[in-house]
């Protein structure tokens, strides 16, 4: 029986591309990494894509451009993404834009990384300088409230991340999109792990 570990990765058996959605701090950046790594892919954050086109912080953008402003720039920016064998971490408000999942979507399958709200706030005690559009309310409990639905009505496969490392979450990833017939090419199609 082969180990997690050794699962053998062959470019043609994954999707072309793999989205990671969720909220900030759920680990999307880190399981990326992971996941682009092991996939011979390349990691594109969206959040740095933005910070690097404005040359300032994200919490800045979000200061000079307003949040109507920076969330219409935000969705703009997810209808340019033309990527092939890549994962894609888009920010955390992804999900308020309809027309930019339908373009994550039709980029690879959504990747949901299903954090519970108490590791939220151990994790990230203070956000307030994250650059968040926080539309529904000031509060991470709030803003997790309005979020969740929205990330479990766009994922094609959910992942329970609780009490997993970053590698053993990317070797579910893997294993799931490698068997389950790539989530997204059948968008009623969705796994939960």
């Amino acid at each position: 029986m082969r180990k997690t570990n050794d699962l053998a990765l062959k470019r043609g058996t994954f999707p072309e591309n793999i989205v990671l959605i969720g909220m900030f701090g759920s680990g999307k950046s880190t399981v990326g990494r992971l996941l682009a790594e092991k996939l011979r892919y390349h990691f594109v954050d969206v959040d740095h894509l933005i910070e690097a086109k404005y040359r300032m912080p994200l919490q800045k953008v979000l200061d000079k451009l307003g949040m109507k402003g920076f969330m219409r720039m935000e969705d703009e920016t997810l209808r340019a993404l033309r990527y092939r064998h890549c994962v894609i971490a888009p920010g955390g408000s992804a999900v308020y834009y309809p027309k930019g999942m339908r373009h994550l979507k039709g980029l690879g399958p959504c990747v949901f990384l299903k954090v519970e709200l108490e590791d939220l706030q151990k994790r990230l005690p203070d956000w307030s300088n994250r650059g968040v559009v926080c539309r529904g309310g000031g509060t991470l409990p709030a803003l997790y409230r309005e979020r969740a639905p929205l990330f479990s009505q766009h994922a094609d496969l959910t992942v329970e991340t609780k009490a997993k490392s970053a590698p053993k979450i990317a070797v579910e990833i893997l294993k799931n999109l490698q068997t389950s017939n790539h989530p997204g090419a059948t968008r009623n199609n969705k796994t939960r792990v």
